[in-house]
């Protein structure tokens, strides 16, 4: 069954302003040193939040990054307005946000990603979750569209850690440009059978 995009539960402004600042300690912490080496207690000091506080939001660190890849990707994508109009447009621009965001934050993916500290398949997982919540449904082939987005997830990340580790000065736009011109954007809602 795949996800549906659902309603997040309305957060007063003490709730909201926790979650920033629980979010900005691990994204700091994280441009200083691998995941696997950041403790919750490492997170609230950085965030001057008691640790009650932070298991009163958050099950662990996991989930914590979990809620700050979403919030990333929220910051940063399209409209699901622009998927369902124009599903190739939507993709390249997930992908030139993407590329935009990593180069401005290296520390923090070469932490999350590079050094090992992060499974990458579960930074692949949490990329397709997002974008699954997004893919329109294909009832006559229910596994299409969770398909659709592991492969862009792979894709994103692969694409993402080559251009990052290559230190290369080609640009996001030529990359992009270059991507297309390979058709690696195709249109989702052609895909028929």
């Amino acid at each position: 069954m795949r996800n549906q995009p659902t309603e997040e539960p309305k957060e007063d402004l003490r709730q909201r302003r926790t979650k920033k600042l629980l979010t900005e300690a691990l994204l700091a912490l994280m441009e200083e040193r691998p995941f696997s080496e950041i403790s919750v207690v490492d997170i609230c000091q950085r965030a001057m939040i008691h640790r009650t506080t932070f298991y009163a939001h958050f099950e662990d660190k996991y989930a914590l990054l979990r809620y700050a890849v979403a919030r990333l990707y929220r910051a940063f994508e399209p409209t699901a307005e622009d998927l369902r109009t124009n599903p190739r447009s939507y993709l390249l621009s997930v992908f030139q946000n993407a590329l935009s965001f990593v180069r401005a934050h290296k520390g923090l993916y070469r932490s999350a990603v590079s050094s090992g500290s992060m499974d990458i398949q579960t930074l692949e997982d949490l990329v397709a979750e997002q974008l699954l919540s997004r893919l329109p449904a294909d009832e006559a082939h229910p596994a299409r569209a969770e398909i659709t987005a592991h492969f862009y997830a792979g894709g994103i990340l692969s694409l993402v850690r080559w251009w990052i580790e290559r230190d290369t000065n080609l640009s996001e736009e030529a990359l992009l440009q270059q991507m297309d011109q390979a058709g690696l954007f195709p249109e989702l809602s052609s895909q028929k059978g």
